[in-house]
């Protein structure tokens, strides 16, 4: 029993020496500028279950000088969530995490480092990078990103038009990840301050998706007196014609959850005005029709 601690207490020193080793190797190379193989000991120090705030601040230092901007975001977003009393240092890192990984276009780092930035100075202007990694996110698709970002993008918009353009993208990302409770009033806030006439007239348009997503939503989760009003509010002027047939569509739905045959079928009628032959709704809605046509008694 005594010789396995003995063995054991070894093995942990020569694990911590093998780390310090490595951080010492680390700190010679970056004297010397030598920042890549800095960079490479630092890590292996890491590996050897050494990573003190120091470590991290030291990794995150080099990655930067190494051009890995995604490692030094990481390394200072660590190091803030390990040392809290270190943070201002952190987002000092992040910061300069940012600025480079703009101007190098590394648009995956940039992100990183301005989520980084909100956890652990959320009170610092992110300045004009935030819009470019915020519309960034919305292409590659990245609607968690996307979400978390715009606002601030907003915040931080030069100009009351150039906010409200923002938040119309930020209201139908929403709308994506189906937060129509959400978008509804982000929209409703472009339309009513008519700062930015380029999306006042697309807000409109979003507010109908958003009713019309809400109310299938509603539909869907057996509510089908919220399903109406939404699918009614998705019928409202500036609503684009297929978002207007599709809440007709849903109106149909409601009508016939109801057990009104009637108001169900002249739903699926109107669902079909303004249509092509062998849309996606058309096709529905003729479905629909057929199959009451043939419950009707004859």
């Amino acid at each position: 029993m005594k010789r396995a601690g003995i063995t054991l207490l070894l093995l942990v020193m020569s694990c911590t020496r093998s780390a310090s080793n490595h951080e010492e190797l680390g700190d010679r190379a970056y004297a010397a500028s030598a920042y890549v193989d800095a960079l490479a000991e630092y890590e292996l120090a890491r590996k050897a279950n050494a990573s003190s705030a120091g470590l991290l601040a030291k990794v995150g230092a080099s990655a930067m000088h190494a051009e890995d901007y995604q490692l030094a975001a990481d390394a200072y977003r660590t190091l803030a969530k390990r040392d809290r009393s270190r943070a201002d240092e952190a987002a000092d890192g992040l910061d300069r995490v940012a600025r480079a990984a703009l101007t190098a276009n590394d648009r995956t780092a940039l992100a990183s480092a301005l989520t980084g930035l909100r956890e652990v100075a959320p009170r610092r202007p992110l300045g004009r990078y935030v819009v470019l990694a915020a519309l960034d996110a919305v292409e590659r698709g990245d609607t968690a990103e996307a979400v978390a970002l715009l606002p601030v993008a907003a915040a931080s918009a030069v100009d009351a038009a150039r906010a409200d353009s923002l938040l119309y993208v930020y209201g139908m990302t929403l709308v994506r990840v189906r937060d129509c409770s959400t978008a509804v009033r982000v929209f409703e806030g472009v339309i009513r301050r008519q700062r930015a006439a380029s999306v006042v007239e697309s807000a409109r348009e979003g507010l109908g998706l958003c009713a019309l997503v809400a109310g299938q939503m509603a539909l869907e989760s057996g509510r089908p007196g919220d399903a109406e009003d939404w699918f009614r509010r998705a019928t409202a002027p500036g609503a684009s014609p297929d978002v207007v047939r599709a809440a007709f569509l849903g109106l149909g739905d409601v009508r016939l959850a109801q057990g009104d045959i009637a108001g169900a079928m002249d739903s699926y009628q109107q669902a079909l005005a303004g249509g092509t032959p062998g849309d996606t709704i058309s096709q529905r809605a003729q479905e629909k029709l057929n199959k009451l046509g043939k419950a009707e008694p004859e």
